[in-house]
């Protein structure tokens, strides 16, 4: 067992790497001249005295960067290839082994260990991981020490990399657990091997993959198996096919909608500034996120916020200060156009959600317009989601309260949502495009009336930021630089 303290010592990390052949060190075996700290797996975010691991991919290979990662101020290189040194910085240490992505596995597992005095929290779920992350991240912050992934570091690389870097110093470490194939997340837990863990959801999602909601939920569920000994857990069991897990769970508590629930949201609602809901224990609270599914997230970091010893006001000091994070449903007033750029990523269940929230949020008598990609790796399950999100958008048109005026389609598995919408017997104006080319952006961008309120969400694969930036671009153009930096730049 490697101490905190000593891990970051070149011949530890040899260790913690499952060993490997020195190609270079100094001739006393010295340290190196910039003490070691942390790890990076990207040449353009190498810290000075960072180590920089080479990964290589099926598209990508770190070892073209080294370089790079020395300019700025590698201290220690681990490779899985020679590389070629003209003159090695002094004090570089460079460690060769046979295949990088298993030494970061292992180095992560072996920083996790070293890290005694730190508490795992994991957070899987089909949806709301970073979102729930970032409000127990503001929540936790309010007592404690806290270190969290960034962005939505949630697979074999990110998770082995939130944990590296985690200080001696923090008293909770927040890992986000994705997956999409069987056996991801108990691979990551063994990872993390979480004090703390949540399954913020369980929905139709990563379907190619997993097969089945009930695959969803067993393979979210061996989260609850990875657990530390004396781990604790708390998981949303509104998706049914979660429930017979819910029996393997030691300690922990349930949550979410469900009567069955031990900690129950029993009202709700989405206003302007947020969503406000109550819970069975007779408290009310308010996230400054829309959505009910976020009074979901935020009932999970409530429960998990009493577990680590916080009252009440000190977690809902925490959840007023946090933001949605960047293209999760995020709203922004381009001139006189309401955008909710929710463009991150999209399953059936998250569209839906979003899109009933859409239509409870802006001015109440704008002109509505989606603007929705595919849903991805949905397998078999594909074309009854897209249809059934047809059937949602139809019944919205027919409605009196802020219906979907228009609706913009794009992808392949959109194709046949589209069709069925322009049978259907209401009145929308219906555009399918089959990708987003430059010629798809600039069509959906005239589509746009002053007054709009708009929606754009989809797969990550769909690339709907692409939409997002066009509009930013189109009603919030750039203003022209002074005439003196204009003559300052002129050939």
């Amino acid at each position: 067992m490697i101490a905190a303290e000593s891990f970051w010592q070149p011949d530890a990390l040899r260790a913690a790497a499952g060993g490997g052949r020195w190609l270079h060190r100094p001739l006393d075996g010295s340290t190196p001249v910039i003490p070691l700290s942390g790890l990076s797996t990207d040449s353009r975010s190498v810290g000075r005295g960072q180590v920089f691991l080479a990964l290589r991919g099926e598209h990508f290979d770190g070892h073209a960067f080294i370089a790079d990662a020395l300019a700025r101020g590698a201290g220690m290189l681990i490779v899985q290839s020679p590389p070629t040194l003209a003159s090695p910085p002094p004090g570089l240490h460079v460690l060769l082994v046979e295949d990088t992505l298993k030494a970061l596995t292992r180095l992560a597992t072996a920083c996790r260990h070293s890290l005694k005095s730190a508490h795992f929290i994991a957070v899987t779920g089909s949806s709301g991981k970073t979102t729930t992350k970032q409000l127990l991240r503001a929540v936790l912050a309010q007592r404690f020490r806290v270190s969290a992934s960034p962005r939505s570091f949630n697979n074999h690389v990110g998770v082995p990399l939130t944990v590296l870097a985690a200080s001696s110093r923090d008293q909770y470490v927040i890992c986000e657990i994705g997956t999409n194939h069987l056996g991801e997340i108990a691979a990551l837990t063994s990872i993390v091997q979480p004090d703390i863990g949540i399954i913020t959801s369980v929905g139709r999602v990563h379907l190619e993959g997993l097969g089945s909601i009930e695959g969803v939920a067993n393979e979210k569920a061996t989260l609850i198996d990875g657990l530390a000994p004396g781990g604790w857990a708390a998981v949303c069991i509104d998706e049914p096919a979660i429930r017979p897990h819910v029996e393997r769970l030691a300690r922990g508590i349930t949550f979410g909608f469900a009567p069955q629930a031990d900690l129950r949201i029993t009202q709700c609602a989405v206003e302007e500034e947020g969503t406000s809901f109550s819970l069975s224990d007779r408290t009310r609270w308010r996230v400054p996120l829309h959505g009910r599914h976020h009074a979901s997230n935020a009932c999970a970091v409530i429960a998990v916020g009493r577990r680590c010893a916080l009252d009440d006001a000190q977690i809902q000091a925490g959840l007023r200060l946090v933001e949605p994070p960047e293209m999760r449903f995020v709203r922004e007033q381009l001139g006189p156009i309401t955008l909710f750029d929710d463009s991150y990523n999209a399953n059936p269940d998250s569209m839906a959600a979003s899109i009933d929230t859409f239509r409870q949020l802006g001015p109440a008598q704008a002109r509505r317009m989606v603007i929705l990609g595919d849903m991805l790796e949905l397998g078999a399950h594909s074309e009854s989601a897209h249809r059934a999100l047809a059937n949602q958008l139809a019944s919205s048109a027919q409605e009196d309260a802020r219906p979907i005026n228009v609706v913009v389609l794009v992808g392949p598995a959109m194709r046949a949502a589209a069709d069925q919408l322009r049978s259907a017997p209401a009145n929308q104006l219906v555009e399918h495009y089959e990708t987003l080319d430059d010629r798809a952006v600039e069509c959906i961008v005239q589509l746009v009336r002053e007054g709009d309120c708009i929606l754009v969400k989809g797969s990550r694969g769909m690339r709907l930021e692409g939409v997002v930036r066009a509009l930013r671009d189109q009603l919030s153009p750039t203003p022209a630089p002074p005439r003196a930096a204009q003559a300052a730049h002129a050939p």
